[in-house]
């Protein structure tokens, strides 16, 4: 089951469409209420930066860590990603909380 917003996958594609095109527009995407979805290319043209967003009483050292309902939507992202080409990292690793707000990151790898 997908649990991702279909406005989350089509700002995915239009990340792999302008990839392949040379100018990634950067993914800025609600994945529910609690959670977010940053993509932002590196400049290097084979890097960019996915990081997640979320509130929470906890912040477990891995994203995937917070249960499999939240997986769920991970899986959807990288599943999506994959199909462009793009390799997600194994993990998203906690790096930081502000005000309330988990983040999540990793380093996807482009074609």
């Amino acid at each position: 089951m997908n649990h991702v917003p279909d406005e989350a996958l089509a700002a995915i594609d239009a990340f792999g469409e302008g990839h392949l095109y040379g100018d990634p527009p950067p993914v800025r995407e609600r994945l529910r209420s609690d959670l977010r979805l940053r993509i932002v290319p590196d400049g290097d043209g084979r890097h960019a930066s996915c990081r997640f967003e979320t509130e929470h009483t906890r912040a477990p050292a891995s994203l995937r860590e917070r249960g499999s309902f939240l997986a769920t939507y991970v899986d959807g992202v990288d599943d999506r990603l994959r199909a462009w080409g793009i390799e997600p990292p194994p993990v998203y690793e906690h790096v930081e909380t502000t005000d309330g707000t988990h983040h999540y990151a990793g380093t996807l790898r482009l074609p």
